[in-house]
């Protein structure tokens, strides 16, 4: 099943969400309640939405590794709007320049993902799986 999302004008973070949450008392409660939530249904490409904040993420078909520029060492890729989490201590506000990517969505976007391959209608695509 092909599940898709749209995605509204902003930046995205799309990388691990290791990555991106804070190792503090706060970003150590909310990545106890995404992977309580995700583990639920690993295998789908979620929509989750937790203590106000919204996101998408899958698993990756091989687990860790290097997959088209985005690096993981959960087995996992999020894609998560960050214009408004900006003041929100649970999350990072600099990435590194390798391992994850920012997508600027200038009006409007849809991410799928089939095979946990993700693929946005804008052309980005994500291998994590050979076809």
């Amino acid at each position: 099943m092909n599940v898709s999302y749209e995605l509204s004008q902003g930046h995205y973070f799309i990388g691990d969400p290791a990555i991106f949450i804070r190792k503090n008392p706060e970003g150590d409660l909310f990545v106890q309640k995404l992977w309580d939530l995700f583990y639920l249904d690993m295998n789908k490409f979620q929509h989750l939405l937790i203590d106000g904040v919204s996101f998408y993420i899958t698993r990756t078909a091989e687990g860790d590794g290097y997959f088209d520029g985005i690096g993981t060492d959960t087995g996992t890729i999020m894609i998560i709007r960050i214009d408004d989490l900006a003041d929100d201590q649970r999350f990072h506000h600099e990435f590194p320049t390798r391992g994850c990517k920012i997508l600027e969505v200038k009006d409007r976007d849809l991410v799928s993902v089939e095979s946990f391959n993700i693929h946005f209608e804008s052309g980005l695509s994500i291998r994590t799986f050979e076809v």
